[in-house]
C-alpha cells in the first residue's frame, strides 16, 4: 500500500507492519530512493522498483532489510558503525548476541530454524547474508536526491548502527525501529544501550519533527512528545523494577525469572532475549555507578 506523505514522499506500508515485515519510504525524485526493505513483495508491486538508485539502510535487522533483492538497480547504503555486519557472519553474530547463547543458556540447545513462518511475498530466510554496501553514512550526512535532502540521523540504543532520517524542511522523521509501539522499545541485542536509547530518545524531541514514520506503526503526527515519553518510560520502569530488585544478590538467571520484558514466555528464544534485556540494564546500572558485580554473574545495588 502507498500513503503519500508529502509530494514525492511515500509510505510503502504491509498490511500489517508487524515483524517480520516493516514500513519502508520510497523518494520519487530524480534520484529515486527506498529507506529500508521490509514492507515485502506486495506492498513494493506500486513501486517502479528498476528505477530506483539508492537504497538507505537504517540498520541490520531482518526485518528491515530482506527484501532488498526486488530492487536490483538499487546502490544500498547503511551505518558506519554496523558496515562489518553486512559482510563478516562473526561481527553479525556478536552483533545479536548470538555468540552468548551457551553463556546464558547453558544446557539448551540453541533452536533451528524459524520461530514463525515466513510469508510467500519475503524472498529470502533470516540468518546472515552478505549484503554489498556501495557507501556508508555517519550521523548528519546529508544525501540528496534533487529536490528533498535526506539527513542520516544516528540513534542508536535499539543497535549501535541505527539511524533515522530526516525531511529538514519538511520536517518528516523516519524513526525506524524507535517505533513507539505501545509495548515499549526492543534493545535486546548485544548491540543494544539502554543509555545510548534514552539519549537517541531525547535527540528525537529536540528535533521536534512535525511527523514520525515509524517501522511498525501508521503515521504519526500528534502527540509526538508524549507517545516518545510513554515509550521511554517502558525502559525506564522496568530498569527501576531490576535496580530494586537487587537490593539482595542476584544472577541474570534470576532476574529473568520475574519475566519483566516477555511475560508469557512463547519458547527459548525469547527467554535469551529476556536475559540479553537484562544485560544490557545491567550493564546501564553499572556506568552509572548504582550497581556492582559483587561476585562473577553476581549484581547487587551499590
Amino acid at each position: 500500500m502507498l500513503t503519500s506523505i508529502s509530494d514525492g514522499i511515500w509510505l510503502v506500508a504491509p498490511r500489517v507492519p508487524r515483524y517480520p515485515y516493516s514500513n519502508s519510504i520510497y523518494v520519487e525524485d530524480d534520484r529515486p530512493v527506498i529507506i529500508d526493505f521490509g514492507a515485502g513483495g506486495t506492498a513494493f508491486a506500486n513501486v517502479p522498483r528498476e528505477k530506483i538508485e539508492l537504497g538507505l539502510i537504517s540498520h541490520f535487522h531482518f526485518d528491515h532489510i530482506h527484501s532488498r533483492s526486488l530492487f536490483p538497480n538499487a546502490a544500498l547504503m547503511a551505518g558506519e558503525e554496523e558496515k562489518a555486519t553486512y559482510i563478516d557472519p562473526d561481527a553479525y553474530f556478536h552483533f545479536h548476541g548470538y555468540d552468548l547463547w551457551d553463556e546464558l543458556m547453558p544446557n539448551k540447545r540453541e533452536m533451528y530454524g524459524n520461530v514463525i513462518k515466513i510469508p510467500p511475498d519475503i524472498p529470502v530466510e533470516p540468518g546472515f547474508s552478505a549484503v554489498h554496501l556501495a557507501g556508508t553514512f555517519c550521523d548528519g550526512d546529508v544525501i540528496q536526491t534533487g529536490k528533498y535532502a535526506i539527513k542520516a540521523i544516528h540513534l542508536p540504543g535499539h543497535s549501535a548502527g541505527h539511524y533515522g532520517f530526516y525531511f529538514e524542511k519538511e520536517s518528516i522523521l523516519f524513526t525506524a525501529d524507535i517505533d513507539l509501539v505501545r509495548t515499549g522499545p526492543w534493545y535486546n541485542s548485544n548491540s543494544g544501550s539502554v543509555g545510548d536509547l534514552i539519549a537517541s530518545v531525547q535527540k528525537i524531541k529536540d528535533l521536534n519533527p512535525r511527523i514520525i514514520i515509524p517501522s511498525h506503526r501508521r503515521i504519526q503526527n500528534e502527540n509526538i512528545f508524549s507517545q516518545l515519553n510513554d515509550y521511554i518510560s517502558v525502559v525506564l520502569d522496568r530498569e527501576a523494577k531490576i535496580y530494586d530488585c537487587l537490593k539482595l544478590p542476584h544472577t541474570i538467571d534470576q532476574l529473568a525469572g520475574y519475566r519483566l520484558t516477555y511475560p508469557q514466555q512463547r519458547d527459548q528464544y525469547e527467554e535469551f532475549w529476556e536475559k540479553m534485556t537484562i544485560r544490557n540494564h545491567l550493564r546501564h546500572l553499572i556506568e552509572q555507578g548504582l550497581i556492582t558485580e559483587i561476585e562473577p554473574g553476581v549484581y547487587q545495588q551499590v
